[in-house]
């Protein structure tokens, strides 16, 4: 009995064994120290505010991104590649003086946060200057995040809450300002909008990369044939989605005016519906620490 009882532990702690080297094998993944998880995230949020933003996008090697980084934002879409994310995630965000909905982060204070293994799961309220429309708003960003063993951004996923109720704000502060109702708000808003992208369109926008025969032809589009959009179209066919890449036409014109165009080129198009938008299947990788719920994962690609 006494020998059963030894070969039934021995034969337990085999498979205790066999299956943690399994999981280790599955993890494949650096693990970092909380410190260092919340260092990690401080780091990325300093880098985030106006004008050390600016520093990302200039620069030629993101010091945040891997070059393989996967981001998705809920409101948008999704961004592959270290060029692509510090263009959006920062050249969106790094200059005052063009005509933005929510302008420069000026100031953040993170409200949230656990990490664990490689990842780190946050929220912050970020401060921004709407200098386009003369008022500072809080933004509030929940951000999942996960660090390559350099401790750089391999993977982000992004939800800016309560969006609608921000862009309801804004509406109602530029209505207050030009002493109008809510719908001539939405009509100053969208003729600043649509002003804005043409002018970018026509500067940046030639040869090849010409996407209207004219201002003209470039506003009439935008304004009547292109829908404002809802808080959540913002990487659909929408005025609000153009606006948001017209930012990043100055980068690359190659690649971006045609976001602006009235094609969407692949980004400001309604080419998804709502379950295929919540069933994408985009990350490489599993967001859940020490290979759990390996069944679970149905926004995994691989």
């Amino acid at each position: 009995m006494q020998m059963f009882s030894t070969l039934l532990g021995l034969a337990t702690l085999s498979c205790i064994s066999t299956a943690s080297a399994t999981a280790t094998n599955t993890l494949a993944k650096p693990a970092f120290t909380y410190d260092q998880l919340w260092n990690f995230q401080i780091a990325f949020w300093d880098s985030f505010l106006y004008p050390e933003n600016v520093k990302q996008v200039k620069g030629n090697e993101s010091t945040v991104f891997t070059p393989e980084t996967q981001g998705r934002v809920d409101i948008t879409r999704t961004f592959d590649g270290d060029e692509l994310n510090r263009e959006y995630i920062y050249g969106l965000f790094s200059d005052p003086s063009t005509v933005s909905l929510v302008g420069v982060p000026i100031a953040y204070h993170i409200t949230q946060f656990v990490g664990n293994n490689n990842i780190t799961s946050a929220t912050t309220v970020v401060t921004f200057n709407s200098t386009t429309f003369g008022v500072t708003l809080p933004v509030t960003i929940d951000t999942w995040i996960q660090y390559n063993a350099d401790g750089k951004i391999a993977s982000y996923d992004a939800t800016f809450r309560w969006f609608g109720y921000l862009l309801d704000t804004l509406l109602e502060g530029v209505a207050e300002k030009i002493n109008g109702t809510s719908e001539k708000a939405l009509a100053y808003v969208t003729d600043t909008l649509a002003k804005s992208i043409c002018a970018t369109s026509t500067s940046h926008c030639k040869g090849e990369n010409q996407q209207y025969d004219d201002s003209d032809a470039c506003y009439k589009y935008l304004t009547e044939k292109t829908r404002f959009g809802q808080p959540h179209e913002l990487g659909r066919n929408t005025l609000l989605c153009r606006s948001i890449h017209e930012h990043m036409v100055q980068y690359r014109p190659e690649v971006h005016c045609e976001h602006i165009g009235p094609t969407g080129g692949g980004y400001c198009v309604d080419d998804m519906t709502y379950g295929q938008t919540v069933l994408q299947k985009y990350f490489n990788h599993s967001w859940i620490p020490y290979g759990y719920g390996q069944d679970q994962n149905i926004w995994v690609a691989n």
